[in-house]
């Protein structure tokens, strides 16, 4: 019988990693893994890294069709929310931990709203921080993905193509808008960010790998829509490595918190997690593990591999 292939997916390591500092104090088994395996360096982030496990091609353009799994509309965008920061000659994206309310979203979408009409778009609400600008048509226009601009400077990612000029007028005009916005002075008194900007991408149709997956573990929600779309299971309650079924499998992590005690993070991680999986390869019950950091890259370890004296 053809032994289980696992893949593991760990977000937020990236950022220990690659401090030296940190090295003498990663605990044994991540370090194992380290030692032994076929490392390939692979900067991409969690959100393509997750659609291309599930994607029948592989996404190179700069954006990802991710508005395609949030609706059934094919004239949709995603219009997520943000803050703009500018800072010497440089204007930086920031978009996570927002802290954005329901209230505050509907808000500031019926501020918005109005300079939508002659570009025949609404926008809606899908979750508070995450909007959706639905369109009569598409407009020619090629996109950046807002995970690979968030924390960078807007420059090398604005919209390009024949409507730049009037989706950029569009953006600034936004801008203006949000700046006098009443929610945001009360959210700048609460000591908030405000709310000074949109981001718009996420166009394009997903064509998802059918069963992609035996089985699929993790919390992210990018993964429970993938894993719908491509008939994929989605375990519930979490699934046994000792007994799995061959096939191959995809365990997604919650992400590291490097603000709070990551070492103990990264400890239970190796104990409950990567000990198991190492023990698992030595007495050959998996046939791979392949151990992905996004932003970072990925170890890949044979059973043969655990045994190495060097």
């Amino acid at each position: 019988m053809t032994k289980p292939c696992l893949t593991i997916v760990i977000p937020g390591l990236e950022g220990i990693l690659q401090q030296q500092i940190n090295k003498q104090i990663i605990p044994e088994f991540l370090t194992n893994f380290g030692n032994k395996s076929h490392f390939t360096l692979d900067k991409v982030g969690l959100e393509r890294l997750l659609m291309n496990h599930f994607s029948a091609q592989v996404l190179n353009d700069s954006d990802l069709p991710i508005a395609s799994l949030l609706t059934t509309n094919t004239t949709t965008l995603c219009a997520d929310p943000c803050y703009l920061h500018a800072d010497l000659d440089r204007v930086l994206l920031f978009n996570d931990d927002l802290a954005l309310t329901d209230e505050e979203s509907t808000a500031l979408i019926a501020e918005i709203q109005p300079l939508l009409t002659e570009f025949g778009g609404e926008l809606s609400q899908y979750q508070a921080d995450k909007w959706l600008l639905n369109l009569e048509t598409m407009p020619d226009l090629s996109f950046s993905a807002l995970p690979d601009v968030s924390g960078r400077s807007v420059d090398k990612f604005l919209p390009v193509g024949a409507d730049r000029r009037d989706w950029i007028r569009l953006w600034n005009e936004i801008q203006m808008k949000l700046h006098h916005a009443e929610i945001n002075q009360q959210r700048l008194a609460e000591g908030k960010l405000a709310i000074n900007s949109l981001w718009f991408w996420g166009a394009g149709i997903f064509k998802a790998k059918q069963k992609a997956w035996q089985s699929v573990q993790g919390n992210h929600s990018l993964l429970q829509q993938l894993s719908q779309k491509s008939a994929t299971n989605l375990v519930d309650n979490g699934f046994d490595i000792s007994v799995l079924p061959s096939g191959s499998h995809l365990w997604v992590m919650d992400k590291i918190d490097i603000e709070s005690d990551w070492q103990r993070q990264l400890q239970q991680l190796d104990e409950q997690i990567l000990k198991p999986v190492w023990q698992m390869l030595r007495t050959v019950k998996l046939n791979h593990v392949c151990l992905q950091i996004p932003q970072y890259g990925q170890y890949y370890l044979t059973p043969f591999d655990s045994w190495k004296f060097w």
